[in-house]
């Protein structure tokens, strides 16, 4: 290493002195590079062969191996022959899953575009009444004016109490979209299906269908404005808010827009029932309310009703047409004649959640749509002849929120009727009722409340009758 080194410093130094065996060193140095490189060079080239040879098997390998596996170069390891694996059997086809509908509360039909909801609620009214009209009246379990016990029917008559759950509803809706615009059911029951106390039949409240504007089923009677009903605890309602009639129908809805004001105009044909109140020698087939039913009905209840719902409100002008009708008088006599009825209803936004709500009504064909089995649609004389009753009722209420889960309801309703001079002086001629609550709602699922009713009847024969009820409630929605 020495040598070496002092080789390159006598060249370093311009090679002007070098010894003679520092020459000789040099050239053997010289030859010696040259040999290593040389044999890198070989092994360099050997290298670059094999590389390419292997490239070469290998794309051969890929050519041939579709065909005829067993010409695979040994560079590949070779891969033993198996008998042919048949492939995995394919899975079932997974169930589409139930999934969230087009409407809140509602899923979907698997494989369909039908969304479907199912709720409900569970009511209990706690009834106290200074006064009950006898076991198993509908009057002890809501407010029925004409059951409310007047003059000397009240001799012997005592207060009660009772636990009433009847108003538990059920109902099922579905949602369809179709080309024809949107199918849409309703049904719901509740168990009011008897008088009787403590015998729970269920009773069809709503059936009916929509296609679009148009609907054909039970429901509210186009009448009546349902945004205008109270909110009381008693199923009744106060007097003259045509709170209780649903029945079949068909109708159909027009939007339309007047002025620059939206609007919407209801027109319906509606299911006919004539209630009469007959002369004592045709009395026999009377009702427990001293009404006759005779149903020779011919043409159906007509009925038109006019919306206008701005956004701090809700108004709505109803009129009809009804014909009143009886063929099983004595004889064989056929009476009938043709009346109507008009209805003037709102509900206006008063202070943050607070809104007043009112219902007028007047008409001589108004009787069975005034009230619960209060007043007939008309009254046959002993001659058979045949006269329409003049009606007129109405309703105010006003709701106040002292928060978003406490509110409390103050309603006024008032009707009567223009008897004739021959109809019996134990039919009613005047109703009243006064209702006030409080009602409290800690979730949207639950409200508890506790009401007082107050409300008198009038007799045709001037005797009087009132009633006060203290009602408390639970209501639990599903």
């Amino acid at each position: 290493m020495a040598k070496a080194f002092a080789l390159v410093l006598a060249w370093a130094l311009g090679g002007w002195w070098v010894p003679a065996w520092a020459e000789e060193d040099l050239r053997a140095l010289v030859e010696g590079l040259r040999t290593q490189m040389s044999e890198l060079k070989r092994q360099a080239e050997q290298s670059n062969a094999r590389i390419a040879d292997l490239e070469k098997q290998l794309a051969q390998a890929k050519h041939q191996a579709p065909a005829n596996p067993a010409t695979v170069p040994a560079l590949v390891a070779p891969v033993a022959a198996t008998a042919q694996t048949p492939p995995p059997a394919k899975p079932d086809s997974p169930k589409p899953p139930v999934t969230v509908g087009d409407a809140k509360g509602t899923f979907k039909v698997p494989g369909t575009d039908t969304s479907i909801g199912i709720g409900g609620f569970i009511k209990l009214d706690a009834i106290y009444n200074s006064v009950s009209d006898g076991t198993n009246k509908l009057g002890n379990q809501l407010l029925v004016p004409s059951q409310i016990p007047s003059g000397s029917a009240r001799a012997n008559k005592n207060s009660q109490f009772l636990f009433n759950p009847k108003e538990t509803r059920l109902w099922v809706k579905s949602f369809t979209p179709s080309a024809w615009g949107d199918i849409n059911t309703f049904l719901e029951v509740d168990f009011y299906g008897s008088a009787d106390t403590y015998t729970y039949t269920p009773r069809l409240r709503h059936a009916y269908g929509t296609l679009g504007h148009f609907l054909a089923g039970q429901t509210w009677t186009t009448f009546l404005n349902v945004q205008v009903i109270p909110d009381t605890l008693d199923l009744g309602g106060p007097v003259g808010s045509i709170f209780y009639l649903r029945q079949p129908m068909l109708r159909w809805t027009q939007p339309f827009t007047l002025a620059g004001t939206p609007l919407n105009l209801q027109i319906a044909a509606e299911s006919p029932r004539s209630r009469l109140w007959e002369a004592p020698q045709n009395q026999a087939a009377a009702d427990g309310y001293g009404f006759v039913q005779p149903d020779d009905d011919r043409y159906p209840d007509m009925i038109a009703r006019l919306n206008f719902v701005p956004a701090w409100g809700n108004f709505s002008l109803s009129a009809m047409a009804r014909q009143i009708r009886s063929a099983s008088l004595p004889g064989g006599h056929v009476q009938q004649a043709w009346g109507g009825a008009v209805s003037l209803a709102g509900k206006v936004q008063t202070y943050d959640l607070d809104n007043l709500r009112f219902m007028l009504n007047y008409g001589d064909a108004l009787g069975r749509y005034a009230s619960i089995n209060t007043f007939e649609d008309a009254a046959v004389d002993a001659t058979g002849q045949l006269r329409l009753v003049a009606v007129y009722s109405g309703m105010a209420a006003y709701q106040h929120w002292w928060n978003p889960a406490w509110r409390t309801n103050v309603a006024y309703g008032f009707e009567q009727a223009e008897q004739p001079v021959f109809v019996a002086g134990s039919m009613t001629r005047q109703a009243q009722s006064v209702h006030v609550n409080l009602l409290w709602s800690p979730t949207l699922q639950t409200t508890l409340g506790l009401e007082y009713i107050y409300a008198t009847r009038n007799l045709i024969d001037g005797q009087n009758g009132d009633l006060s009820r203290v009602q408390f409630s639970t209501r639990f929605d599903f």
